[in-house]
Formats: C-alpha cells, sequence, structure tokens
C-alpha cells in the first residue's frame, strides 16, 4: 500500500500560524524521509473558529520539502473558484512537482461557504460540472469554447500547461450514492482519475459506495482505476488505550466545529448534530497500535481493492509531537505488516 501524507489545514483560530505552516514543512520533510510518495491537502473557508490554510498555495509552499512527491488536493471545493483560475494554479503545482499532480476536486456540502461568497447553493453542481470540463478542456485544447449557465468563455488559451500529458489526473469527491455515480461518468481511469471516499464515512458506508463505484465503471465499459485511493483518519500509538487519550481532544474539537457547520445531520446520516468519543471512533477512525492499524487497514484494502492510504493524522489543535508519531509508525510498523 503507497502512503500519501494528508496535510490538515485547519488551525484554531489564534494559533500560532506561522509556526503551524513550519510544522506542516517539518511533517512533509519526515514523511519524504520514509517513503510516502505523496502530500494532499483538504480545503474549507476560513471562518466560525476554525483558520484552514487555502490549498493551492499552501502546497506551492510546500513543493520543496515534497520534492519528488505527488501533490494533491483532497479535495479542492471547485465550485467556490473560478474554473479557469483553477486549471491555471493547478498547472502551476503540476510544474512545480515534476508532473506529479493530481486534482482533487468536489461540489462541497456547506451552504454557509457559498453564501459568504455571494454564490447560490443549489446551483453548486452546476457550477462543479461546468468547472471540471473547462479544467480539463483548458489543460488539453488549444482554444476553449463555453457558453454555460455560470461560466462563458470565448477562445481562452492557457499558456500555462501541465507537464503531465495528456493532463493531470482527477480524484472526485463525494459523500453520497449519487456522488459516486457522477465520478464514474466523469472519470477516465486510464488517465489516473479515480473517486475517494470522504474521510467523515464510516468503513462500511466507504465499502458499499467502493462496490458502487466499481458496478458503476462496469456499466459504462470504463475499468477499475490502477490505483485507487482511500482517505482515512488514522491515529497509530503504542496502544489504542495510549492513541485514544491522546488524539482524544483534538478529535473531538474538530468534529464539532464540523457538527456546528452540518456534517452529521446534513451529509452523513448520523442523526443528530454531535456525536460523542464512542460514535466518532466507531468506523471514522482507525486508531490504536501498530498491529490494530494493520489489521483494519488490510481488512479496508481487501474489501475495497484500495492500493494507497491517504493518511489524516492531524486535527483542530494537535501536538506536533503526536502527529510526526503517527507518521513514522504508520510507515515503519503498520504499512509493512499490510
Amino acid at each position: 500500500m503507497k502512503l500519501t501524507l494528508f496535510i490538515n489545514p485547519e488551525h484554531p483560530a489564534d494559533a500560532d500560524l506561522a509556526r503551524a505552516l513550519a510544522e506542516h514543512g517539518e511533517q512533509v520533510r519526515l514523511a519524504r524521509e520514509l517513503g510516502y510518495d505523496g502530500v494532499a491537502i483538504g480545503h474549507h473557508l476560513s471562518y466560525a473558529g476554525a483558520a484552514w490554510f487555502p490549498p493551492l498555495a499552501t502546497l506551492a509552499r510546500l513543493a520543496p520539502e515534497a520534492d519528488g512527491m505527488g501533490l494533491a488536493t483532497c479535495m479542492l471545493l471547485l465550485p467556490l473558484l473560478h474554473p479557469v483560475h483553477v486549471a491555471e494554479q493547478a498547472a502551476f503545482l503540476d510544474v512545480a512537482s515534476g508532473g506529479r499532480l493530481t486534482l482533487g476536486i468536489a461540489p462541497g456540502w456547506m451552504e454557509d461557504e457559498n453564501a459568504i461568497l455571494g454564490l447560490s447553493h443549489r446551483r453548486r453542481l452546476g457550477r462543479f460540472r461546468e468547472s471540471h470540463d473547462i479544467i480539463r478542456r483548458l489543460w488539453t485544447e488549444e482554444h476553449v469554447d463555453a457558453a454555460g449557465p455560470n461560466y462563458t468563455l470565448e477562445r481562452a488559451q492557457l499558456a500555462l500547461r501541465p507537464l503531465k500529458s495528456p493532463r493531470p489526473a482527477f480524484w472526485f469527491g463525494g459523500s453520497v450514492p449519487a456522488a459516486v455515480a457522477r465520478a464514474a461518468r466523469l472519470s477516465e481511469p486510464e488517465l489516473g482519475d479515480s473517486w475517494v471516499a470522504s474521510s467523515h464515512l464510516t468503513e462500511r458506508t466507504i465499502v458499499e459506495q467502493a462496490q458502487l463505484y466499481r458496478q458503476s465503471l462496469t456499466d459504462l465499459g470504463k475499468p477499475f482505476p490502477a490505483e485507487f485511493p482511500v482517505l482515512r483518519n488514522i491515529v497509530v500509538g503504542p496502544d489504542r488505550e495510549t492513541a485514544i487519550r491522546d488524539a482524544a481532544p483534538f478529535l473531538q474539537a474538530s468534529y464539532e466545529i464540523f457538527g456546528n457547520w452540518g456534517l452529521f445531520t446534513d451529509v452523513v446520516g448520523a442523526g443528530k448534530a454531535q456525536l460523542d468519543l464512542a460514535e466518532l471512533l466507531e468506523g471514522r477512525v482507525i486508531i490504536g497500535s501498530p498491529e490494530d492499524c494493520a489489521a483494519e487497514l488490510s481488512a479496508l484494502a481487501e474489501a475495497t481493492g484500495a492500493t494507497r492510504l491517504i493518511a489524516r493524522v492531524q486535527w483542530l489543535g494537535m501536538d506536533q509531537r503526536l502527529v510526526l508519531r503517527t507518521i513514522e509508525l504508520l510507515a515503519n510498523e503498520v504499512v509493512p505488516r499490510i
């Protein structure tokens, strides 16, 4: 199983953000030394008590530390951004990474983020589809004309092109069956495209949706991706009790904000606004000793066909020593057991 380090750009609003950015650099350097071959980053707007580093700019800052590693967004909330800007900045990241960019994109689920930008939440899926098509065409065609309900282009040309030919791969996000089916329709698996499950979903749901993605590709006459990534929350410690004790405050702080944003009521169908620790850990967090985590990851890989772990190892305000511990144990003690 290949390893991608998920950089969690979410920090307390009163945190020392310069130090937090430097710590992300330290995380990437350690991961690179240990054999991780990718770095990915998430995306939300900075408001309501959490400061989120912007994904594309943060990846550009981390690119020197990630020399030789792939860079990815997982996921960029595409309807919040103009597709021409995304195509250009992503092309630059592909150049900066030596042709190793994967652009992970999702429609997003938070109405407030659209409202802050004066955008219609109800029209986000249309913006998503148009944006994906425009980015793909700007990367592969000489001139692009588009006349959709959201974006209009007339003989648009992107002089800054990606190194990867014919284009960088896309990862598609989505947490409901309709989104998984959409990912299958948009995917060109032979170019490295894939669906990636949200880390907020339970393992049972991920297995079901991975099967749906595979079947949807088959129905469309498309192959299953040669590399199939899975994004998981993971905490590795000397034993399960220690790992839970160390990580619980930070997991709870992070998911309390997500709960306030409507994650558990509007997206994953948990039936209530907030989850207690036991409910939060159940199926959403791989946590424990190296042996515990290896067993869970092996079972997940067997059930889904996953070949790459995108490891989310940090939550709101988490101590750097705990983040580095999981990065190291995952590479040295967990993956060799899978």
